[in-house]
């Protein structure tokens, strides 16, 4: 959280860079364990998100999840360049809001150390590649057969149907460079199912009610 002094005002010089969606570099004064701008150079505004409703909403949803989690160090860099790269697919148009959702929800939930097990079923020890039909655990995040079935170890276990396509956009998404994790395809119930899929899984581990979901969810 960074203090800025006088920058709604038209004529400050810091006012494109403090911006809503601005990527800055910013000369901050420290003090007391409190950060004052002081001086900035704007990078990137994301200005076209402000055109579209659902793309603003988006972009929204996206920088509160980011900053729910945000922490310092690699880990936090790594977050920051999923945002930026979300946040330029949805200005670009370069897969649509419900995809970008989605996919920023489940490696976001990777990067903070929640990635999921989808590469056998812990009760059976089947390859996942050859389960018949699959279920994913939420409360734990794995991946098993359906036949296995889950044991219920509390009162927050649930479990969801994982269809052919969503297992292979799910792996798309662990495995894929982040400027590459937008670029699936999904007939709309199967990315209706996944959309659902990674948001309560993501908001499971993240623990607080975003106020910018049903804002989007209304646009959507």
């Amino acid at each position: 959280t960074v203090r800025a002094p006088g920058v709604r005002k038209l004529s400050a010089s810091n006012l494109r860079s403090a911006q809503l969606f601005a990527y800055s570099d910013l000369l901050l004064y420290a003090k007391n364990g409190f950060y004052t701008l002081q001086e900035s150079i704007l990078r990137e505004d994301f200005y076209a998100l402000r055109e579209d409703v659902t793309d603003f909403a988006l972009g929204c949803y996206l920088c509160e999840l980011a900053s729910a989690v945000s922490v310092g160090g690699e880990e936090g860099n790594e977050i920051l360049r999923l945002l930026l790269n979300a946040l330029y697919a949805a200005e670009k148009k370069i897969a649509s809001p419900k995809v970008i959702k989605t996919a920023f929800e489940f490696r976001l939930a990777a990067l903070i150390g929640y990635e999921p097990e989808l590469s056998e079923c812990p009760l059976c020890g089947k390859p996942a590649e050859q389960m018949k039909n699959r279920m994913f655990e939420l409360a734990d995040g794995y991946l098993f057969c359906a036949s296995c079935d889950s044991p219920e170890e509390d009162g927050f276990s649930r479990k969801v149907p994982v269809s052919p396509a969503c297992f292979a956009a799910m792996k798309h998404l662990l495995v894929s460079p982040v400027n590459k994790i937008f670029l699936f395809r999904l007939e709309e119930n199967a990315l209706t199912e996944l959309s659902a899929l990674t948001e309560e899984y993501l908001l499971l581990r993240v623990e607080r009610k975003m106020k910018t979901l049903d804002f989007l969810k209304k646009s959507l």
